[in-house]
């Protein structure tokens, strides 16, 4: 049965960019000819020369590698066709690649904080980290767009527990240092739970003083720290299937090795307890934006908004939109959308079932009411990110 089978090598370490694997996965159980390995999944302990022996020796068919393996250019001269994931640094071997749209993903993260009200913004980073570099631009760009500073606190990555110890306690002093409230953008997840150490070496409160939003939204982190740490959340899924189609292409000669790229598209910010607070002067607007975030998966009317606060609809709604830039029915719109897109993305929950959960009589109104904010249909969302199928 494995004849004409394809063998294709997924060259990761375990837990690095694991959606990409998933999303290959996905495309693999659809072909029942490919075989996937992944040696790194079992942790032998090689180094990168044997690494290069064993492909050279096994021969797959086709192989996704990252741009941070040290071998990466002896790997590359092997007659295999490949697509490389630029996860570091700019170089990518002129091969088809898998980028990271690094400016969408820190314009979502800026476009976040500035929807709550934050005047002060911050950016932690680690330098000659390309991906990282490209999502502090974007986040400092739409910020400055808005006429807000950034203060920046950009650093080699910490080689040993030594130097990561000393980095928290640089970043705790840089973080009293700064003026409060401030939004802090983290180039990942992993740098979203430093900052929440450095806080708690400074003393500061989060999200209080320090709200802090990451990048990739790996729930094992982000669910499992106190507090919970907002992310943005990427499309890895998407990105791996559509890699493993671009190299099944490859290998049947339907495409030249070269000139393709593959972006890993930001999908929605996963609002956690690390931004749960409004950075607002008009305390009216500040509780009716909390009550909006912070209700549940039920559909809100503006007048359920209205009752939160002493004033009248007519009033809240001049204030709010002076505070916010948008109306009350806008920004229920907003949250309500990405709570469904959330639901689209991690359950296998049905849109007809989605719609009844959050009160919506026609599944033809969850659809056009996601539209005006998305711009597609859920059943389209689902289709272009989501992990689990559509039924």
């Amino acid at each position: 049965m494995y004849r004409n089978s394809k063998r294709i090598v997924f060259l990761y370490s375990p837990g690095e960019d694991w959606g990409l694997w998933e999303g290959i996965a996905e495309y693999a159980s659809m072909h029942s000819q490919w075989l996937l390995y992944n040696p790194l999944f079992f942790q032998f302990d090689d180094d990168d020369a044997n690494v290069y022996k064993w492909l050279r020796e096994f021969k797959p068919d086709g192989l996704i590698v990252p741009n941070s393996r040290t071998n990466l250019d002896d790997i590359l001269k092997l007659d295999i066709p490949v697509i490389v994931h630029r996860n570091l640094n700019e170089k990518t071997g002129g091969r088809p690649v898998i980028l990271g749209d690094g400016k969408s993903i820190g314009e979502m993260a800026a476009i976040h904080f500035i929807r709550m009200g934050f005047q002060y913004f911050g950016c932690y980073v680690y330098e000659n980290h390309v991906p990282m570099q490209e999502r502090a631009s974007s986040f400092t760009g739409k910020a400055a767009g808005a006429g807000f500073d950034v203060c920046h606190f950009h650093k080699a990555r910490p080689e040993n527990l030594n130097l990561w110890n000393a980095e928290l306690n640089l970043l705790a002093d840089w973080l009293k240092s700064l003026p409060k409230p401030i939004g802090i953008m983290a180039g990942d997840d992993v740098l979203s739970v430093n900052i929440l150490m450095a806080c708690r070496i400074a003393g500061l409160l989060i999200p209080q003083q320090v709200a802090v939003i990451g990048i990739n939204n790996t729930k094992t982190i982000c669910e499992t720290q106190i507090p919970k740490l907002s992310s943005v959340a990427l499309g890895y899924h998407k990105a791996g299937f559509e890699a493993a189609k671009l190299l099944d292409d490859l290998i049947n000669g339907k495409v030249q090795p070269a000139g393709q790229t593959i972006f890993i598209e930001p999908t929605h910010v996963v609002r956690r307890h690390s931004t749960d607070y409004m950075a607002i002067g008009d305390q009216d607007v500040a509780n009716a934006m909390n009550f909006i975030h912070q209700s549940s998966v039920k559909l809100l009317q503006v007048v359920d908004v209205v009752e939160q606060t002493n004033l009248s609809q007519t009033i809240l709604q001049k204030r709010f939109r002076e505070a916010i830039g948008c109306t009350i029915s806008q920004e229920i719109k907003r949250v309500c959308a990405d709570k469904i897109a959330d639901m689209l993305l991690n359950t296998n929950m049905t849109i007809s079932e989605i719609a009844l959960l959050i009160g919506f009589t026609d599944p033809d109104h969850i659809s056009r009411y996601f539209r005006q904010v998305k711009g597609m249909t859920p059943s389209a969302y689902r289709k272009k990110y989501g992990i689990i199928p559509a039924h």
